[in-house]
């Protein structure tokens, strides 16, 4: 079977990635998951829950929708729409020849649809006078909605959140945060450049400079620990800040994904899902007790080990470390990888 990938354009063909505006679509384009299955494979089993959304592009698939018996075959109209629309899947579904796939993820599709439903928002009622153009890649604000940090976030809180940051203006050379200080704010460059300045012990790693739509500060709010980093001003600008009131009330429930032990117990029977289990405790803590097959990295090497992860793996983290465990969630996440927190989805995530 030939290695099938879509373009932005493609995927516009998709329902319901039609209703997505050029630059929502881009961001969900990035994030597509691509999956070859043999032929006889049970792909989606009925009553089921999804953490994606699928759709077929090649092979062909039989669909069990109760009495009756359909096949969809790929390139179709019907390969158009999702297998499995819903978080619980209608329908079991079984792969009739070899059959590549492509998944989604629910929640980020959802969100990009409500933001795209309310894209042409003015600014001037988040204290500023001009519109966000979501096209314009450089707008300091499309930048920061396209960021994992604010993937998950309901329009609801996005709005509100938006609402409250405060923007300061700053001159070279400003100090913002310093390590060692409690966290009060989290921020966003909104104009000008910021250097990042790591302790003694991370001198090693290459200088991080932040440009506008870059944001800092938001792990000690996390974490309820000190500034971890320095970030300095290397010249004239403009911040947004917020509160970590704020932040804690809108932001932090949302950036910590979880999955339940029902919902990886299903993806370990399937085996259609590359995934590890991550104890971020401290060694001493691991070798007292850890749940099996469980990999100890502390939450403070995730960093400098990030060389060692594998992108297409799933990484769920158990939740013994507490703060610890939750801040691996979100530095994962940040990273780039798919990460989750073992335990219970509250009921208020749906």
């Amino acid at each position: 079977m030939s290695s099938v990938s879509l373009t932005p354009e493609q995927l516009s063909s998709f329902s319901p990635m039609d209703f997505l505006t050029p630059a929502y679509r881009q961001q969900l384009h990035a994030s597509l998951k691509y999956l070859q299955r043999p032929a006889g494979t049970l792909l989606l089993q009925k009553g089921e829950r999804s953490l994606a959304q699928y759709y077929l592009l090649e092979g062909k698939v039989a669909v069990d929708s109760g009495p009756g018996r359909q096949t969809i075959e790929g390139g179709s109209p019907q390969a158009h729409m999702p297998l499995n629309p819903g978080q619980i899947n209608p329908n079991s579904i079984k792969a009739i020849t070899d059959v590549h796939l492509f998944a989604v993820e629910h929640q980020l599709l959802e969100r990009l649809l409500g933001w795209s439903q309310d894209a042409a928002y003015q600014v001037s009622s988040l204290g500023a006078d001009s519109v966000v153009e979501e096209h314009n890649e450089d707008d300091w604000l499309a930048r920061l909605l396209s960021t994992p940090l604010f993937g998950r976030l309901p329009p609801s809180h996005l709005h509100a959140l938006l609402a409250r940051f405060e923007y300061l203006p700053v001159a070279a050379g400003t100090s913002v945060v310093t390590y060692g200080e409690p966290g009060e704010h989290f921020y966003v460059i909104k104009r000008g450049r910021a250097r990042v300045s790591l302790p003694q012990a991370y001198r090693a790693q290459p200088t991080q400079v932040l440009a506008s739509g870059d944001f800092f500060g938001e792990e000690a709010l996390v974490s309820g620990a000190v500034r971890s980093a320095s970030v300095v001003m290397l010249e004239e600008g403009e911040l947004a800040r917020l509160h970590r009131d704020v932040f804690v009330e809108l932001v932090r429930p949302t950036l910590i994904p979880r999955i339940s032990s029902h919902d990886l117990a299903r993806i370990g029977q399937q085996g259609n899902r590359k995934h590890l289990l991550l104890d971020v405790r401290l060694a001493a803590e691991y070798r007292l007790a850890h749940l099996p097959d469980s990999l100890n990295l502390p939450v403070a090497n995730l960093r400098t080990n990030v060389h060692t992860l594998d992108y297409s793996t799933c990484y769920v983290v158990t939740p013994e470390g507490g703060i610890r465990s939750e801040l691996a969630v979100h530095l994962l996440n940040q990273l780039g990888f798919d990460a989750y927190l073992l335990g219970d989805i509250p009921s208020e995530a749906a």
